[in-house]
């Protein structure tokens, strides 16, 4: 497939519309479309790309070098660089600059936004992608001329030389037949000495004029090479650049996805309320513990924490039921916890003393303080030790003390 849709909207808020073969240059079909209507059946369906043809008379077109290291940057740069030129308020107007050439420049338009938001609403349910915006005053420009005078019929384009090493600005540009004669000559002559192609209905002649026909401006937007139109500001966005619509595509899966997530939040809900209310029952319990624990030991001593006081609460239970190989077993582990990553105390015998429920432990210290550390340790773990005594010898400080469960 080689063919284009041209549209351009008209001031009476009908689009004219063409397809043309670009192979040929010939245009296939052309009519108007007033306000919702759509094409005839059949007429766009070997169509492979779109060209929006604005009037130039809203746009400003010009070419500028930006000094931005990205996109971002030069669209923040572009109003600054070119509020000189314009005369209307910035706040209510869009410019957006193109991508960066090779040599650094950029095609930058200024439009007013109100207009760009009407056409993009009124153009977009005809559009076949990509499409590519392109000022019409910019289509005039006759390759090879310094200057070109376009008759379009209803107003006459001017668009200068794009290429030349200093652009004029703006660059291209529309004026009233009205104002043709007294403007002309200022435009002739910035043109300098070289070739100025001009409609013949003009009626203007000279030895660097070339006369070139009228009409036909979708067939001269139609043979614009790929580079020049994508090198043009994407004023209705870059989804419109990309052959792939995926708005629709997601549109038959918004059904379904709405469902997932409304299925995702019932269930983050349900774990939600799961997390508190089983976050609020175990500080039931945790709070019943500590209650059956100040019942329970009222002298302790201490603040305990719920674990803790579960532990003592067990330890005192298998105490009173007279299981004193549950005890032993209970001291031996303590006593291996006490001692865990100490290399300063050495653990020489132990003696259980099931009457008492307590084990008498005869230890090796390096140090008088060994004791006291071991003791503030048995404090954190719940144990009370007795101190029984040390003397130095030849192997260290040889110590004993007793050690009970609370």
């Amino acid at each position: 497939m080689s063919q284009d849709l041209i549209l351009k909207p008209m001031r009476e808020g009908a689009i004219a519309w063409s397809v043309v073969d670009r192979r040929g240059a010939t245009r296939l079909h052309e009519g108007r479309l007033a306000s919702g209507e759509s094409f005839p059946v059949g007429v766009a369906d070997a169509v492979d790309r779109t060209l929006i043809l604005l009037p130039g008379e809203h746009l400003h077109v010009t070419r500028l070098a930006i000094p931005a290291k990205s996109e971002h940057q030069a669209r923040q740069a572009a109003p600054f660089l070119l509020e000189d030129e314009l005369a209307s308020r910035l706040s209510g107007t869009t410019i957006l600059p193109g991508p960066r050439a090779d040599d650094g420049s950029r095609w930058v338009v200024a439009v007013e936004t109100g207009l760009l938001d009407e056409w993009r609403e009124a153009l977009a349910p005809l559009i076949v992608r990509p499409a590519f915006i392109v000022p019409d005053s910019l289509v005039a420009a006759e390759p090879g001329a310094a200057l070109t005078l376009y008759d379009r019929g209803d107003a006459i384009l001017f668009a200068h030389d794009p290429d030349a090493e200093e652009p004029a600005r703006p660059l291209a540009g529309v004026m009233d037949t009205a104002l043709f004669g007294s403007v002309v000559q200022a435009l002739v002559k910035a043109a300098g000495s070289g070739e100025i192609a001009v409609s013949r209905s003009l009626g203007l002649t000279g030895a660097n004029f070339r006369a070139i026909g009228q009409g036909g401006i979708d067939l001269r937007a139609s043979a614009l090479d790929a580079e020049r139109l994508a090198a043009l500001p994407r004023l209705f966005g870059d989804s419109f650049a990309s052959t792939m619509d995926w708005s629709s595509l997601v549109r038959p899966l918004r059904r379904p996805l709405l469902l997932a997530a409304g299925l995702l939040l019932a269930f983050c809900l349900l774990i939600g309320g799961e997390t508190i209310y089983y976050r609020l029952q175990a500080e039931r319990f945790e709070t019943a513990t500590l209650a059956e624990f100040d019942h329970a030991m009222p002298d302790f001593g201490r603040a305990v924490i719920p674990a803790e006081a579960e532990r003592l609460l067990r330890a005192r239970v298998e105490r009173l039921s007279g299981d004193g190989q549950s005890a032993f077993l209970q001291l031996i582990t303590a006593l291996d916890e006490l001692v865990d990553g100490n290399d300063s105390v050495r653990i020489d015998h132990v003696r259980y003393d099931p009457a008492r429920a307590a084990l008498s432990v005869g230890a090796t210290y390096s140090d008088f303080s060994d004791f006291d550390d071991l003791n503030a340790r048995a404090d954190q773990l719940g144990l009370r030790l007795d101190d029984g005594g040390a003397r130095e010898s030849t192997a260290g400080i040889e110590g004993e003390f007793v050690m009970r469960l609370p």
